[in-house]
């Protein structure tokens, strides 16, 4: 099942894959194989990050909103992410190259 989720993860290294298993496994303190709400709840208090905010990453993790997330939900919601800040980062390249351009063209 772990190949299946990696798998389907397009545009993360084997290593980014394994950091979020790894971190998907300490945030399931009682090893149920999916995070509660209350699990989240507990490590995000811990690492300072603000209840509304929490509350949205839970969320927007949540995907079946059944009130837990399983390894492919945790997975998948990073690598919407990631598809996110890679799109973000290929805009910000065309309009600097696009901004050349003009310069050049000056």
């Amino acid at each position: 099942m772990l190949n299946k989720i990696m798998a389907s993860a397009k545009g993360m290294n084997k290593e980014e894959q394994k950091r979020l298993s790894a971190l998907f496994h300490t945030y399931d303190v009682d090893n149920s194989g999916r995070i509660e709400k209350h699990e989240f709840t507990t490590i995000c208090q811990e690492l300072n990050v603000p209840a509304q905010e929490a509350e949205g990453i839970f969320n927007r993790l949540d995907i079946d909103k059944d009130g837990t997330v399983t390894l492919e939900e945790f997975i998948s919601g990073f690598q919407e992410r990631h598809e996110e800040e890679e799109d973000d980062t290929e805009a910000k390249d065309k309009q600097s190259s696009k901004n050349k351009e003009q310069v050049i063209s000056r």
